[in-house]
């Protein structure tokens, strides 16, 4: 069944060779054609030279009514014949080749995509880029970032302006189209994990380097992180913008050094792919009494303080909770505490199955290279350990105790809303013994283990990695060559595109174990996984596949 018209982008002819080459296609077009070339109501009185668009006889229109033939179901641009969008005959030398160029709408951000399809012609984005234009080369993209967007084809020009001003009838189209393109293609999710995201461009959106920032996810004293849509990728990012004074520079810049040392595919903290302060430097500058560094990651639409566990079954939440937990073994190999460890700052970027759920550790604004510490101010206290501020200092166990009280957080709502006191610390444990059904008795053992009051006594992540609890988690490892020829499906997590990076058999190495796109989706037996040193685990767990992941997210998570 058809979709009903609706337009929502019109693609006019701006110059005089793109105007007659349109024109010259009324003729040639049959009764029964698909492209809806219509005639354009002219204005008026005289034309600004700006707007030469509104010269044109014809324009082209852009409606969910006629599906894109390109990959991704994109609209094909190119001389008449096989493509979506004609703009010029096929016998015309203005452009080599049929087809020239795709629009395009990214799956998970609904951000539209320029794509150059040809190897004999740029694309240029005029005034894409602030006031710079930006030229698009054989297979670049862009996302399609303003309301009119001014594009130069070959020598032809043309002006692609969204014209759907009925936000909600756009939506709703938006999601029947996108329903019978993509195999599960799931509105109601996507509204949830991508709130803060505009369907449409807006003036009120920011341009900032690498991104278009839509709106403020959360505000706090040192800043704000806000959501956008990565220029060249289409990818949701978050962006964490700190004020920063010259007092804060130590502190930022400790942030930025440990993030830096991450390697960007470590499975279970969150990659930094980028940051800059407003001069254009990647670290704060001190040009500046106050000044503006950014901080760009991927996208994490909840936290473990903000995600419905109620609706998580028992598999899924075992994936998340063991990634979180090979995150800190791996940062803990590095030789780096975190020291800031709560629910708030445990990222979840999928939890709708076991096989693409996806969690992962931010915020490495109180971390330290070390294996001891002093510092008592640190995380929430209904979080910190509770050796920490005693004389003597703490080690690196006070993460693991602030793990397990997060993971316990999931089960028991009011978990964190006090100080650790001796008291507040048997009432916790007495809950934990108290639930019933909700949690396994093994992995109520292990949180037990990891909230001991005497440091000495909880398991290293290494050794909570080998526990026993793990060995329920088994996923059906989906056909290769289904994954190969999903062409209409949806990827199973919104993280795999933060930066593409080709896949790898992993190795055994010393180190911290990697996934192989950014810590995202990451899939590997257990034993092909690393062994760490002084494992006891790896080749002799039974574990058939454990999913391992990690990115980015809101304020009070980053």
């Amino acid at each position: 069944m058809s979709l009903p018209f609706f337009r929502f982008a019109t693609l006019t002819p701006e110059n005089k060779e793109a105007q007659k080459c349109l024109a010259s296609l009324i003729d040639s077009q049959p009764p029964e054609s698909p492209v809806h070339l219509v005639a354009v109501a002219q204005a008026d009185g005289p034309t600004k030279p700006t707007d030469r668009a509104a010269r044109s006889k014809y324009q082209l229109v852009l409606s969910f009514s006629a599906r894109g033939s390109g990959p991704d179901h994109g609209w094909v641009v190119g001389k008449f014949g096989r493509v979506d969008l004609p703009i010029c005959s096929p016998k015309s030398r203005h452009l080599r080749g049929s087809q020239i160029c795709m629009i395009s709408i990214h799956p998970q951000s609904g951000a539209f995509i320029l794509w150059n399809m040809s190897k004999s012609h740029s694309i240029t984005y005029l005034q894409a880029d602030g006031n710079a234009d930006v030229e698009l080369q054989y297979n670049e993209r862009y996302i399609l970032h303003m309301n009119t967007n001014r594009l130069r084809i070959g020598p032809l020009d043309f002006v692609l302006e969204f014209s759907a001003r009925d936000e909600t009838a756009y939506s709703t189209n938006l999601e029947n189209y996108m329903q019978k393109r993509y195999q599960g293609w799931d509105h109601h999710r996507r509204v949830q994990e991508y709130s803060y995201l505009d369907i449409l461009p807006k003036s009120t959106h920011l341009d900032m380097r690498h991104v278009i920032i839509h709106h403020t996810i959360s505000k706090g004293a040192f800043g704000a992180v806000q959501a956008g849509i990565n220029k060249r990728s289409g990818e949701v990012m978050a962006c964490k913008t700190i004020h920063c004074h010259h007092y804060d520079i130590p502190i930022i810049r400790n942030e930025l050094e440990i993030a830096k040392q991450i390697p960007s595919r470590t499975v279970g903290l969150v990659p930094l792919l980028s940051s800059w302060c407003e001069h254009g430097d990647p670290f704060p500058c001190s040009q500046a009494a106050v000044e503006y560094v950014y901080l760009l990651m991927p996208y994490a639409p909840f936290t473990f303080a903000t995600a419905s566990w109620q609706e998580i079954d028992l598999p899924t939440r075992l994936v998340l909770y063991r990634q979180v937990l090979e995150g800190l073994r791996n940062l803990h190999v590095m030789g780096i505490m975190h020291r800031d460890i709560s629910p708030r700052n445990l990222l979840v970027f999928s939890c709708w199955a076991p096989a693409s759920a996806t969690a992962a550790i931010c915020d490495f604004g109180k971390a330290k290279k070390g294996l001891r510490g002093t510092q008592a101010a640190l995380g929430p206290l209904g979080f910190t350990a509770p050796e920490v501020g005693r004389q003597g200092g703490y080690t690196n166990a006070i993460d693991i105790f602030s793990l397990g009280l997060s993971i316990l957080a999931t089960f028991i709502s009011w978990v964190g809303a006090e100080p650790i006191s001796r008291d507040n610390h048997t009432r916790i444990l007495e809950r934990l013994a108290g639930l019933q059904s909700s949690i396994p008795d093994n992995l109520k053992t292990l949180i037990r283990s990891m909230l001991a009051w005497d440091p000495s006594s909880r398991p290293t992540a290494e050794e909570a990695l080998a526990d026993q609890v793990w060995e329920q988690i088994t996923v059906v490892e989906p056909d290769p060559e289904d994954e190969d020829q999903s062409g209409g499906e949806m990827s199973p997590s919104p993280l795999r595109a933060a930066e593409a990076q080709p896949k790898s058999r992993l190795q055994r190495s010393g180190g911290p174990s990697l996934s192989s796109s950014h810590g995202m989706n990451k899939r590997t037996h257990e034993s092909a996984r690393p062994a760490m040193p002084g494992s006891q685990s790896g080749a002799n767990k039974k574990m058939q596949r454990s999913y391992l992941s990690g990115l980015s997210g809101r304020e009070d998570r980053v």
